[in-house]
């Protein structure tokens, strides 16, 4: 019983220590650097957006992909993904595109009423994940809010 709680005391240690050890990540910043139009009806827009990512962190991010989704004033205007797998180097920066699907006819018939008067707080959420090549951090959430 004795060699148990060592045992279990010593695991309990290394634990505690690698969970210190563990890197620190912050968040890259996203600028918004081009937006090009692929393909559009009356229903649906395809758009291209090219992002510029910088990396503050000590350490290359390796990027599989991003989802993600966007709304305005609590209504669904579109949803997206990254082309392609890229890195973004350590204390770097680096530019991906993003292929974006919206439904513009359908959100700007909700949001006319609002811009007429300004438009003044019109929120926006863009919530998804990112999907790292890290192993002890493989992907991560994100819920980003703010207003207009």
């Amino acid at each position: 019983m004795r060699n148990f709680i060592v045992a279990l005391c010593l695991l309990t240690a290394l634990w505690i220590g690698g969970c210190a050890l563990a890197p620190h990540y912050e968040k890259p910043q996203l600028t918004v650097v081009g937006i090009d139009l692929i393909d559009a009806s009356f229903s649906e827009q395809h758009l291209r957006v090219r992002v510029k990512a910088h990396n503050p962190n000590a350490i290359a991010l390796p990027i599989r992909s991003i989802e993600y989704a966007v709304a305005f004033g609590g209504e669904p205007l579109g949803h997206g993904q990254t082309d392609a797998a890229f890195v973004v180097p350590a204390k770097g920066d680096a530019d991906f595109a993003m292929t974006v699907t919206t439904h513009l006819a359908t959100a700007l018939v909700k949001f006319l009423p609002r811009l007429k008067d300004g438009g003044h707080g019109l929120e926006y959420r863009v919530v998804g994940k990112v999907q790292t090549g890290l192993a002890f951090f493989s992907e991560f959430p994100f819920d980003e809010r703010g207003k207009l």
